[in-house]
């Protein structure tokens, strides 16, 4: 990453906090924060260093080739990121058709009715239940809530805050794959790594988006879940046989088990074995299959923990 890029946004960072907390453009705090996180972490990985060489000789392939190429020749695009990893591109574009999605989304089942869903959801917390002081402050800001969903300035906030949160996603998913292989043995630079993270999702993230805005506008607004139909519309899982409401960690379990996951799992072996120079298949599958678990165990954790959402 690029060390005066990254000093940059942190102090862009800081002044958007800064107009924020001086109600200049109020609501802005978090994308503020994220931003000078962002910098820091840039600044951080800048003392990373790059593979050395160039393989075989071979020359890099365009930015374009590799996201054509890596839906059809996936094996060919991670060995030439092996040797010039890069990320930025892929990362955008996936961020950017996911904000397209939630806004679509938001247009679709309207403001109103997700935010009142999610606020009635909260005042059903059980924590809340003998807190009526808590309740009336939730209360009194539906309006506000339902005002600040409209609001063009923080959507497009809530966008920076998404794409700076898939970097630090994909730099973590970047450094287990990275440790996995240097305690089986294997031998990866932590920007091939990083690479082969991005662009094993790449794929995914653009199929997910097609399906999703297909089903979106095909299907009843009425029969979409406010909360869960953020995430997907895709029918590829067994989360049919529970019931949100009933059994909601059984419904995020059997969801989390899609074929769009299978997919990702095998696009992710395959980047680690060949953006790797000694990655075996064994570690490969190993890394990945680890980093699945870790997202599967987050996701009924998160669906104990909320889910009175689910029904």
């Amino acid at each position: 990453m690029n060390r005066l890029a990254g000093i940059v946004i942190a102090i862009i960072g800081l002044l958007v906090a800064l107009l924020s907390v001086l109600k200049v453009v109020p609501g802005t705090t978090s994308t503020g924060v994220f931003m000078v996180l962002l910098g820091a972490l840039m600044i951080g990985l800048s003392f990373v260093p790059k593979p050395e060489g160039d393989g075989d000789g071979g020359g890099e392939m365009s930015t374009p080739s590799t996201l054509v190429n890596i839906f059809f020749s996936p094996t060919e695009v991670f060995r030439n990121l092996r040797w010039h990893p890069r990320w930025l591109v892929a990362l955008l574009i996936m961020s950017v058709l996911s904000a397209i999605y939630l806004n679509a989304f938001m247009y679709r089942l309207t403001p109103e009715r997700v935010t009142n869903y999610t606020i009635d959801k909260t005042l059903e917390m059980p924590m809340l239940a003998n807190n009526e002081q808590a309740r009336q402050q939730i209360e009194a800001s539906r309006a506000q809530a339902i005002a600040d969903n409209k609001n063009p300035v923080l959507k497009l906030g809530q966008s920076v805050n998404s794409f700076i949160g898939q970097v630090f996603l994909y730099a973590f998913f970047a450094l287990i794959f990275f440790l996995f292989a240097l305690a089986m043995g294997g031998r990866l630079n932590y920007w091939q790594a990083f690479s082969a993270a991005v662009y094993a999702a790449f794929p995914v993230a653009v199929i997910r988006f097609a399906l999703n805005m297909l089903l979106l506008f095909v299907k009843d607004p009425i029969d979409i879940h406010p909360v869960l139909g953020q995430g997907s519309l895709i029918q590829d899982n067994l989360n049919f046989l529970a019931n949100p409401s009933e059994s909601p960690v059984l419904y995020t379990l059997l969801s989390m088990f899609s074929l769009l996951a299978f997919y990702w799992l095998w696009l992710s072996a395959n980047g680690l074995k060949n953006t790797g120079e000694k990655v075996s298949s064994t570690i490969a599958w190993t890394a990945t299959l680890t980093v699945f678990m870790l997202g599967v165990l987050l996701s009924v954790v998160m669906s104990f923990m909320f889910s009175g959402f689910m029904k």
